[in-house]
């Protein structure tokens, strides 16, 4: 009698076993989707800070057009001292060269340092693009740590 006690817990007890491997639980379930969320938030981070770095890089590409605009017509009034054949054209056409060169130098800068705010902006952006996946990312996990310690606790109340 006792053996056939034994043998039929034991087929209760891998049979429980096998369908509670063979269906994955509310926990495994909550974990995959938990797993889903994370990587679907950090692929959007991911696609947030490279939107930013192409913005960034377009703002340094217009800004190294812009100072090279600003020196080339800086270089043209240079040249026309070269061309010039009297002290008289040669000094006005240094003065043209230097208010030129002032100019182009001017320019330069401010775009540079538009060029730099663009790609601060965009290093803020995608800061805030990381912490926001980091965060749905815990959110996410949290949940499925929750629906696993519910579902042991129900699993404790049934025994």
């Amino acid at each position: 009698m006792k053996k056939i006690v034994a043998t039929l817990a034991s087929v209760l007890l891998v049979s429980t076993a096998l369908a509670q491997t063979a269906t994955p639980s509310e926990a495994d379930k909550a974990q995959m989707k938990a797993n889903s969320e994370k990587s679907e938030a950090q692929a959007t981070a991911n696609k947030k800070k490279a939107e930013a770095q192409t913005d960034a890089d377009k703002a340094q590409a217009s800004a190294n057009e812009d100072k090279a605009s600003a020196q080339a017509d800086a270089d043209k009034k240079a040249a026309k001292m070269e061309k010039a054949t009297t002290p008289r054209e040669a000094s006005d056409a240094r003065a043209d060269a230097a208010r030129a060169q002032a100019k182009a130098d001017r320019k330069k800068h401010d775009a540079q340092a538009k060029a730099d705010k663009k790609k601060l902006d965009a290093a803020n952006d995608a800061n805030v693009a990381q912490a926001k996946a980091n965060k749905d990312k815990v959110e996410a996990q949290n949940d499925a740590n929750k629906k696993a310690a519910d579902e042991k606790i129900d699993t404790a109340k049934k025994q």
